[in-house]
């Protein structure tokens, strides 16, 4: 294999395993596990990411050195073997095969060492996996209640009055008959996931209530991608959805958001239709929808 070939490969490799650990750090958790993470925890586990990260870190530098030293070696035998083609030089010719008799071993130990790097790299991307999936729910594939929690605390540590505002909106779904089945909550996960953006935080937050984080959006823009939201999904899966939205105070921890949230939640629901209430910080009113199709149910 070129060893141009070989750099491709490690460097493949490598951005896998970087992402998962980015699937590890901001993965997902869903309400009906444990709900929140001690403070030691999460450092335990930040540690071995970290930890992890720079092991990777440090065998893509090693290969990639042992790499470059051998690929310098090559182009030297290579610019040799391209003079020595315009000459009848015997002595040389000799010379040239004992030299790549000479490039003979180090090309088997860079073989060796690489097969050693792939099954090193195997392994600590299988740990970040393990990771990973700690932080997704195994039914959507979206984040989970933790993982959201996380991403929301580390927005809440960045947060000024005067910059890095968002929004969060919690939403319900529910079928006619009441309870959602499976099917029907792995669309709506996908619409939703679909419909926000990518700098949006999307997660399960309970067996029929998800969570999506809008950095850098306010109370108004929120309300305008949740409204358009429940019209995809009364017009393409035909669910009730309720939502409660919010935007960020400056007082704001993770659960004072995520009340206020859901107690705006919960005054949809208390209609019964489809619709979207907000949470202004000091009251709960409902937000009126735009027209709709006439078969809706709405409030």
């Amino acid at each position: 294999m070129p060893i141009a070939s070989i750099e491709v490969i490690l460097a493949d490799t490598v951005a896998l395993a970087a992402v998962a650990l980015i699937g590890y750090l901001f993965g997902s958790r869903t309400r009906g596990q444990a709900a929140s993470t001690t403070d030691a925890q999460l450092a335990s586990e930040l540690s071995r990411a970290t930890r992890i990260a720079r092991e990777l870190q440090g065998v893509a530098g090693r290969i990639r050195e042992e790499v470059a030293q051998h690929q310098s070696t090559i182009n030297h035998f290579q610019q040799r073997l391209g003079r020595l083609e315009q000459s009848d030089h015997t002595e040389g010719w000799l010379a040239l095969g004992r030299e790549a008799e000479s490039l003979l071993n180090p090309t088997m130990k860079l073989a060796s060492n690489l097969s050693l790097a792939y099954d090193e790299l195997r392994r600590h991307s299988n740990q970040l996996t393990l990771f990973a999936g700690s932080r997704t729910d195994r039914e959507t594939g979206l984040r989970n209640r933790r993982a959201m929690e996380e991403q929301l605390e580390f927005l809440l540590a960045n947060h000024t009055e005067s910059s890095r505002r968002f929004a969060v909106t919690i939403f319900s779904v529910q079928s006619e008959q009441g309870e959602i089945d499976t099917d029907s909550l792995c669309q709506f996960a996908s619409l939703l996931e679909h419909s926000a953006r990518d700098t949006d935080i999307v997660a399960r937050y309970g067996s029929d209530e998800f969570v999506v984080v809008m950095p850098h959006t306010s109370l108004p823009g929120a309300t305008v991608f949740s409204e358009r939201l429940l019209k995809l999904v009364l017009s393409e899966i035909s669910l009730t959805l309720y939502g409660g939205i919010v935007e960020v105070q400056s007082d704001d921890t993770t659960s004072k958001l995520l009340s206020r949230a859901d107690s705006a939640l919960y005054s949809a629901r208390s209609d019964g239709k489809s619709c979207l209430y907000q949470h202004t910080g000091k009251s709960i009113r409902p937000h009126e929808l735009s027209v709709l199709p006439e078969t809706a149910g709405v409030c």
